[in-house]
């Protein structure tokens, strides 16, 4: 009977783990600093109007190519707020007011997360803000949820 107490001890140890590296994961997801910025980099997302119609996105360091190309229409959305299902992630878009920016556009995954925030002045999108997490959030809550267990299994045993 000593080895089920010892294996349920652990397990809870465990789990405690576990639960703390969501809780510090999502604690920094939400703390995680977004870049001012004006310098668009080549794979951030615009949202576009394609050709058919249809909502889309272009790589910023694809726009004039694609433009030329007529691959879309407008770069102002159809709708103020939006989700388009891309090949190798979710993109989603809403209209802002009041804020330095027009729109904000995030391209996520199962393992990243890119929000671009932007205005138009005529057909040129202006770069307001990036934010960007990837799986390295979770590399720096590990060590925090270890810390944090390790205080909680320091004070209990005072």
């Amino acid at each position: 009977m000593p080895s089920a107490i010892a294996f349920r001890s652990i397990f809870g140890w465990l789990m405690g783990y576990v639960a703390l590296i969501w809780v510090w994961t999502v604690a920094l997801m939400i703390a995680w600093p977004s870049d001012q910025t004006s310098k668009w980099e080549p794979d951030y997302r615009v949202l576009a109007v394609c050709a058919d119609k249809e909502p889309c996105s272009v790589p910023y360091g694809e726009l004039a190519e694609a433009r030329a190309k007529g691959r879309f229409t407008s770069l102002v959305p159809p709708e103020p707020v939006g989700e388009v299902v891309e090949s190798d992630a979710w993109l989603r878009w809403k209209t802002v007011a009041g804020k330095p920016w027009q729109y904000e556009v995030t391209r996520s995954s199962w393992h990243f997360q890119t929000t671009v925030r932007y205005r138009l002045e005529g057909d040129t999108p202006i770069l307001s803000e990036v934010n960007s997490y990837d799986a390295r959030v979770m590399f720096y809550a590990l060590p925090l949820a270890f810390l944090t267990l390790a205080g909680l299994a320091f004070s209990s045993r005072r």
